[in-house]
């Protein structure tokens, strides 16, 4: 070969060369730039996103719940029809056997849901529909004080209503959206949020709080607090008092009074939320281990097996309350959440998994209440604590119990071929089939 020909052919090869490189680069930076990293981003390290993964999604798919296929399903009913294409709907009802009943939603879009909605795409590795609802949620239901209204309604009336709940449900979901495909103005917006929800010193906001309360002519201490020394544990029955004549049940119950407190929902403390926020900076330091000994210093003792419901004040205040929506009672579904918090952290005190899983494989359901004079659990059948009590299992790599769960839940799965809502999770409700989005999107997450 010629010296002029393998000139050429050296020349061809670094042209080739800087033209494949310079593609590379250019791709590069148009995907800095798409992400808004150009420049030098922010970064988040964040605890990594729990996926059950195989063995457990088996479980789940045997007794009727197939992930993907839910998955897709719910984002036909609720996001496409029941909501505007964007937002989920709380609810989407099917049509019923008469011509009259025709399919409807809910009109309302809930903060919590869009959270759940935008786990689910960030982890399918669904971009476009992350970032269409990311924005949208920031431009609807964002305050201009920062914070977020928990909801919206379809013909666009909003209220200026606001949950501790729903917001840390929302800074969690961005959290992991960040991660994936979030922008420098992703980052202040999460950065923000997080002032709003937390004091200078990390602690979790005081919210108003509803509780409900005995009367006081029926209602009596069996012991004055003020007696109780500084280790005194006492009991459920000395820190509630109990009736002070043998009324009948019903009628303690309806003579209940509401309160409205300022405190902290002990659900509402994500320890392994705030224990990211602490490491990226966003909160102060020592946030954790505040928030932890809240939770664990709200474990009742004396017997029961339950955490507080709230404090009444400051998160770290030490004054708990353990009756919720009625008096004399634990609220299950709020511990549940509370115990879950703790197990995805690993500190979850055994007594309170063992007494929620005996409970469970013995009865088959997760009820909404323990009542304290009784030692019974009664009330309605906590259908939206499924999906967190299936999370608690796989956090305690209790097998047994995320079958248990799965098959308690998965008997509410939609099987008939022709549905339109096959193999989503209904309730029964005035003869009518309901879809609600959260335990729709909660058993998503946790099958997948």
């Amino acid at each position: 070969m010629q010296r002029k020909e393998i000139r050429e052919l050296g020349v061809g090869k670094i042209v080739t060369g800087a033209i494949v490189i310079a593609l590379a680069l250019g791709v590069t930076i148009f995907y800095l730039f798409y992400t808004g990293r150009f420049g030098g981003g922010s970064r988040l390290k964040i605890t990594p996103p729990a996926r059950v993964g195989y063995e457990w999604s088996h479980l789940a798919a045997d007794n009727n719940i197939v992930s993907d296929y839910l998955f897709g399903r719910t984002k036909k009913l609720i996001v496409a029809k029941g909501g505007d294409g964007i937002f989920a709907a709380t609810s989407y009802t099917i049509a019923g056997r008469l011509v009259t009943q025709e399919a409807e939603d809910s009109g309302i879009y809930g903060l919590s849901d869009q959270a759940m909605l935008l786990k689910c795409y960030v982890r399918a590795g669904d971009r476009n529909n992350a970032v269409a609802l990311k924005e949208e949620v920031i431009k609807r239901f964002k305050m201009p004080d920062g914070l977020y209204r928990a909801f919206v309604y379809k013909d666009g009336a909003v209220e200026e209503v606001t949950s501790t709940a729903s917001m840390i449900d929302w800074l969690d979901a961005m959290m992991e959206y960040y991660v994936s495909y979030g922008s420098d103005v992703d980052y202040k917006e999460i950065k923000n949020l997080s002032r709003n929800l937390f004091d200078g010193e990390g602690r979790l906001n005081t919210e108003k709080i509803s509780v409900a309360k005995y009367a006081e002519s029926l209602y009596v201490s069996l012991k004055d607090p003020s007696v109780f020394d500084e280790d005194d544990e006492g009991s459920m029955e000395q820190l509630y008092g109990t009736v002070s004549e043998d009324f009948d049940s019903n009628y303690v119950e309806n003579s209940d009074i509401e309160e409205e407190i300022e405190g902290v929902l002990l659900s509402n403390i994500n320890l392994r939320l705030i224990m990211d926020l602490e490491k990226n900076g966003l909160i102060a330091q020592g946030a954790y281990e505040k928030a932890l000994k809240a939770v664990k210093d709200g474990f009742a003792g004396g017997g029961y097996s339950f955490y507080a419901y709230a404090t009444s004040g400051a998160m770290d205040c030490g004054d708990y309350i353990y009756s919720g929506q009625s008096t004399g009672t634990i609220d299950i579904a709020q511990n549940i959440k509370t115990m879950k918090n703790l197990a995805e952290v690993g500190e979850l005190d055994n007594a309170s998994f063992a007494e929620f899983k005996g409970q469970t494989i013995n009865s088959g359901r997760i009820y909404s209440e323990f009542v304290i004079m009784t030692g019974n659990y009664s009330g309605y059948e906590a259908f939206s604590s499924y999906t967190d009590g299936m999370m608690l299992a796989y956090y305690m790599g209790d097998t047994d119990l995320y079958d248990k769960l799965s098959e308690t839940f998965g008997k509410r799965v939609a099987t008939k071929s022709t549905s339109p809502a096959l193999y989503m999770i209904f309730r029964e409700e005035n003869d009518r089939y309901v879809f609600y989005a959260r335990e729709n999107l909660g058993a998503r997450l946790a099958t997948s």
